[in-house]
């Protein structure tokens, strides 16, 4: 089936705007993509905001990292309870905004399901001819799993439907809980083309897959992103091997000292990475 890529255009600041066709793209890109923005939303949540209206034009990519952009609409918690505004995009509403009820984290993520569902098989789940059969669809309806329209999708459908609960009790309650099993699935993938990689001779890809769970591991504070880290330098070139070995070092403090990886540090070792893959 022609299966959803995201296509860059660039904008001002050298960002890039995401947009979406129909060709086949893997599974688990789109998997690392959402969690990525998922990251960005986890920062939003701790500082008791949220966006409230996610869709593929509010995403951006710069140095290869998903930005969510767009925040007119975004409410800090402590005031969404008394919030009368009724403005969302129609396509990605969570059924708690189609209904007026109070909105959380928790719409945040419904919509992430959206796009991720979207991304996956190249259709909405939710469809109708006006926004009455829109809003409709998304309070009483139940999608068609993403796996009957895209087998492929099956490994990633029952987190796809967790985000798309409408009962927000049965949702993933956090981002955090929801890039938990992106993650586990994530890890799985890579770990596996990784060996398949290095049998094969192929050390350019093996940097990929390792990279991509350094980064993995550091977005979930894992002691296991300083293994990675001491295998990523193995693959970088001559140029990145002093900065590989700050990565590797500034880890091993924070193991050592039981100190979290900042935010800071993993953007800075996101930025690192896309520089070695493009470099």
């Amino acid at each position: 089936m022609g299966e959803v890529k995201e296509v860059v255009e660039i904008g001002k600041g050298g960002f890039a705007r995401v947009f979406k066709c129909r060709i086949e793209i893997e599974i688990e890109r789109v998997a690392w993509s959402i969690f990525n923005i998922a990251e960005g939303l986890k920062y939003a949540h701790k500082q008791k905001i949220i966006h409230r209206d996610l869709k593929p034009h509010n995403i951006l990519l710069s140095q290869g990292i998903p930005k969510i952009s767009d925040w007119e609409l975004s409410k800090v918690l402590a005031e969404s309870t008394t919030s009368t505004t009724t403005a969302f995009t129609p396509y990605y509403a969570s059924p708690e905004q189609i209904s007026g009820d109070v909105k959380d984290e928790r719409t945040d993520i419904f919509q992430l399901g959206i796009i991720f569902y979207e991304l996956v098989i190249g259709e909405l789940p939710f469809k109708g001819d006006n926004l009455v059969e829109i809003g409709m669809a998304i309070a009483t309806k139940q999608p068609a799993l993403p796996s009957e329209i895209n087998p492929e999708a099956k490994e990633v459908e029952e987190i796809i439907m967790k985000c798309l609960e409408k009962d927000k009790e049965k949702r993933y309650q956090s981002v955090k809980e929801l890039q938990k099993d992106l993650a586990e699935y994530l890890k799985i993938e890579y770990s596996k083309s990784l060996r398949e990689s290095l049998s094969r001779k192929d050390f350019s890809r093996s940097g990929y897959y390792c990279g991509e769970l350094l980064l993995i591991n550091m977005k979930l504070g894992s002691a296991e992103a300083l293994k990675y880290a001491l295998d990523y330098k193995k693959y970088v070139g001559k140029e990145f091997k002093k900065e590989a070995e700050k990565i590797c070092e500034h880890l091993k403090y924070c193991l050592e000292n039981n100190i979290e990886i900042s935010e800071e540090f993993v953007k800075k070792a996101s930025v690192f990475v896309h520089q070695v893959r493009m470099g």
